[in-house]
Formats: C-alpha cells, structure tokens, sequence
C-alpha cells in the first residue's frame, strides 16, 4: 500500500469528522493484504496517530508492533468479504455457505465456524501464497482448517486447535487439538526457521507493557519503548504490545488476563526521572497519590498478609550479562553493575505493578516476569538485548525443563 493510498484512506475515514479504532482495522487490513507497509508508510502511520484520539492511536500502535515482527508475522487474507471487526478480530466471508472466518489482527489466527452447507471452494493467500481447498456439504470448520493446514507454504506451520478464537483475548499456542467433528475451530500461524526454533517447537508468547499520560506526562516514553520493542520482535517468540493505564484497576485486569492465560515472558516498563534499571526489590505498599485519571489512591498494602519485600523474577544476572557489552555507552544498570543501586521506593504504580508480577509469577519456573524504569533517553538497543536475553533464557528453559532456569 502506497503512502498515498495511506492518505487517501485516511481522508476518506475522516469524512465523519473522526477515525475510529474499526476505520483504522479496515485501513490496516487493507494495507497487510497489499503486502504490508514499508517504513516510509509506517512513519506516515504514526505522523498521523498524533492526531487521534488516544485509543485510536494505540490501536496504530499495536497494528504496527505486530505486523513489524518480519520473523513472526504470518500475513493471512481471507478470500471472502469483510463483513465485520470485533476485539482483535475481523470476520469474513469464504463463500461457502454455512462457513465464516476470523483473522487475527494482532496474532496469527485463521479461525473457522460453522458447516458447510453446499460443495465449495474456498480461498484464502497465505504469506502471498493462494490456497484453494474444496469443501464438500457437511463438512465441519475442523475438518476443512485440517486441510488448510495440508497446503500451507513451505515456510509456515500450523497447530490447529478446537474452539472458536474470542474477540477479545489473544489465541496463544495452547489449547487441546481440534478433532473432525467440531464445528469451531482455529490455526495458530508461525514461521519456524524465521523465529529459529527447531522442528516441533512452538513460539513463546512475549508481552511488554508500557504505561500511558500520568501527572503531566502525556506521551510516556515508556508505551513508547514497549511498541519498539515488540515490532522489532525477537528470536523465538511472537511479541505483544501492550499499554496500561495508570490506575491500579488497569493493573488488576490486566494481572488477571496474565493469570488467567500465563505467557512465557513479561517485560513490563515505566518511565523514571532516574536510571533506567531493573526495579529488583518491589515493596508491599501503594502510596496516597494521584493516578493518571487524576483520582486519589487510597494508601495501602498491595496484598494483604504478603511479604514487605519480594525479589524480581526477572534473570538479574542475565539480564546484566547481556549488557556489558554497551561498555562505557551502557544506560541500564542492575544491583550487579552499579554499587550505587537502589530500588524504586516510590510507591506508586510501577512499584504497583512489579509486586503483583513478583507476586503472581516468582514461583513459575514456566513465566519470567518482572518491572523496569526506563527514561527519556534510555536506548531502544539496550532494551532490545534484555527483552532478547530473558527471551532466549525462557526458551532454554522450555527446551530443558528439568534444569533450573539460570538467575
């Protein structure tokens, strides 16, 4: 898609005074199945997001974190309508009746519903490649995805699971295999040889998080850093970017989204007027302070009856290992590299959010998850080589599970 095919669109979409986050799903759509964005039109994007409104532009943002992972994004164009877009899905037609399909917009899923109520054919392009399966009457979503799956390109694997894919939360690479009966049924899409994994294995699901407008700072570098990370991507994994909100009923959800469907790896960020480091020691407290809905937080312990004091569940020592190959250009520190380390004590949401990750994942050997401050001038580089290092230490591990995983 052309910068000025951008243009055009977003013209068009604006017609109604505003670009909402659906106007922007087509408008992405449009451009992954005109094969992707280059980054001139990639700058052209983000040059524009600064004038939507703030969920409009996150939805940019994450359009643009998952379609930048060249190694993990697997491009899917269904061959039928665009007949709607709910959560982070789009629904098409495939012209067989009694079937319709789901696409991922931020991961890699082919869903399938229904069965066939006529013979058909249907068409799909996978990473540019077109795919013709014929369906006969009566066959179920399951058994048509299984063939799907047969005609892939060289490059691609599919794990084909049961179940419909849900609007609202992202599909992983979990789930029981979808038998030939079931009339719901999705494909997780990945690259193997791109990603680096070996045969049989399955891509971690990575989750960065950056946090959104508190007292005055109104684009947070920290939001900021965690979309770079994630459309940089990293060997073995498939990266989602996330934005919270500065409140601690944003914090609780999303803690109960990553309970609820534990990723391999969380690398959540905030932004400091101090050092960027990794925040070690979060305590069990949340000081009296404004929240970024400008509302006053009550004073308290995180978790009732919980430790002080927990440690990081983020590799310390990998992590700074990692970086001392910066040299003297090194801008992220840990205990290990500064003699001079303290811990975040100031009670707010980043210490908010470290203690529940501490809390909820330091004794899951199968999730690394921890917090770090960042500032305005941290480099991307340096966060990139320590989402990179926890990464690669997490997949070690999957490949050995009876080794502890290394500090």
């Amino acid at each position: 898609m052309s910068v000025d095919g951008i243009r055009r669109a977003l013209t068009t979409a604006r017609q109604d005074g505003k670009v909402d986050a659906q106007e922007i799903d087509r408008i992405m759509i449009a451009a992954r199945d005109a094969g992707g964005l280059d980054a001139t039109e990639r700058g052209e994007l983000l040059q524009a997001a600064d004038g939507f409104d703030d969920a409009t532009k996150q939805r940019v943002l994450s359009h643009l974190a998952s379609m930048g992972q060249a190694n993990a994004w697997v491009n899917v164009e269904a061959g039928g309508a665009l007949a709607s877009v709910k959560g982070r899905y789009a629904n098409f037609t495939v012209g067989v009746p009694g079937l319709s399909a789901r696409v991922g917009l931020f991961d890699n899923c082919l869903g399938l519903k229904g069965r066939a109520q006529a013979d058909g054919v249907m068409k799909l392009t996978v990473e540019g490649q077109t795919l013709q399966v014929n369906v006969k009457k009566g066959e179920t979503a399951s058994q048509v995805l299984s063939r799907v799956r047969e005609h892939l390109p060289s490059q691609v694997t599919g794990v084909l699971m049961r179940g419909d894919v849900s609007p609202y939360d992202p599909a992983s690479f979990n789930g029981k295999a979808a038998r030939s009966r079931d009339v719901s049924a999705h494909l997780m899409l990945y690259k193997p040889e791109a990603l680096g994994l070996k045969p049989g294995e399955k891509p971690l699901r990575v989750v960065v998080t950056g946090y959104g407008a508190f007292m005055g700072i109104t684009d947070n570098p920290s939001a900021n850093m965690a979309q770079k990370l994630a459309e940089r991507g990293v060997k073995g994994a498939i990266v989602e970017y996330r934005r919270l909100d500065v409140t601690t009923q944003a914090v609780d959800k999303f803690i109960a989204e990553m309970r609820n469907s534990p990723p391999d790896v969380i690398l959540s960020m905030g932004v400091s007027g101090g050092q960027a480091q990794v925040e070690e020691r979060p305590e069990n407290y949340v000081g009296a302070n404004p929240d970024g809905n400008n509302e006053m937080i009550t004073a308290r312990p995180i978790r009732e009856g919980g430790a002080q004091e927990l440690s990081t569940d983020l590799p310390v020592e990998t992590i700074d290992w990692a970086l001392t190959g910066f040299g003297g250009d090194r801008r992220v520190f840990t205990s290990k590299s500064d003699s001079s380390y303290q811990p975040d004590r100031s009670a707010y949401l980043c210490n908010y959010l470290g203690y529940n990750l501490a809390t909820e994942f330091k004794q899951s050997d199968s999730t690394t998850a921890g917090f770090m401050h960042i500032n305005r001038e941290t480099p991307v580089d340096q966060m990139h080589a320590v989402l990179e290092a926890v990464t690669a230490r997490q997949l070690d591990w999957r490949r050995n599970p009876a080794s502890p995983p290394v500090s």
